[in-house]
């Protein structure tokens, strides 16, 4: 099952998405609702979640500021926006900054259905990469293989994001020439090009799935531009995305 979490100050909404998520994606079960974004914070520090649901307008604290206080606490997980058609702009700002999608109100339960179920493909796709990583203490500190590890594991759980190895560095504590020495000399391939053909291979899986726009799954291992992502499947592949699809 994968565990959501919905946000939305009307109380009728909470309701009636509970209900059509039950009925239509039993997939997903709703474990927590929150009222705005500074609860679905709350919620978010003390559970672990697959799924976010947020509206956009909220008092105390909107849908885009609960999806940018989310993401500076390296909280990766999809969220899916709820947005009226006024609101228009503001929803494709929240994709900019990494929202999964947005949907315009009155909500339609076939959107819903489609929605959720690209987002288990996503997820799927991930593979539930959920391991913690291993802390880095001056006592304890990490060696060889396990730095590695660690960097592995945080590109398969933030590839979707701008990554780089300073970033990653600064994460563990290490400098980022020495990470960049190290990875290729532990992994035999160099740490962009890794991150770049672990993307690649999310986004096949997500083209075998044949739900997902090229352009959305771009975006959702980490291309914000198309053309460029074209351009590196084109390179690693051999053929264009959409001769791949067609193949």
């Amino acid at each position: 099952m994968l565990r959501t979490l919905i946000v939305d100050d009307e109380f009728w909404m909470l309701e009636g998405l509970k209900k059509v998520i039950k009925r239509d994606c039993p997939q997903f079960t709703v474990t927590a609702a929150a009222r705005d974004g500074a609860q679905a914070l709350e919620w978010l520090e003390r559970e672990s979640f697959d799924l976010v649901i947020t509206d956009i307008r909220m008092p105390k604290m909107d849908g885009l500021q609960l999806l940018q206080e989310m993401r500076a606490l390296g909280k990766t997980i999809p969220v899916l926006i709820f947005s009226a058609y006024s609101d228009f702009d503001y929803a494709k700002q929240a994709i900019h900054y990494g929202a999964f999608d947005y949907i315009l109100k009155p909500i339609n339960r076939s959107e819903i259905r489609a929605a959720l179920n690209r987002i288990e493909t996503m997820l799927t796709a991930q593979g539930h990469q959920r391991e913690a990583l291993v802390a880095v203490t001056p006592e304890q500190p990490l060696q060889g293989k396990q730095v590695i590890e660690a960097m592995q594991k945080l590109i398969q759980s933030e590839y979707m994001h701008d990554l780089s190895i300073v970033a990653i560095a600064d994460k563990l504590g290490y400098n980022s020439a020495y990470l960049s020495r190290l990875f290729k000399q532990e992994s035999g391939v160099g740490f962009l090009q890794y991150l770049t053909e672990y993307r690649l291979n999310v986004a096949v899986q997500l083209m075998e799935n044949k739900g997902f726009s090229i352009t959305e799954i771009a975006r959702q291992v980490g291309y914000a531009d198309y053309k460029h992502f074209r351009k590196v499947f084109k390179q690693y592949k051999g053929t264009s995305p959409s001769e791949y699809i067609e193949k």
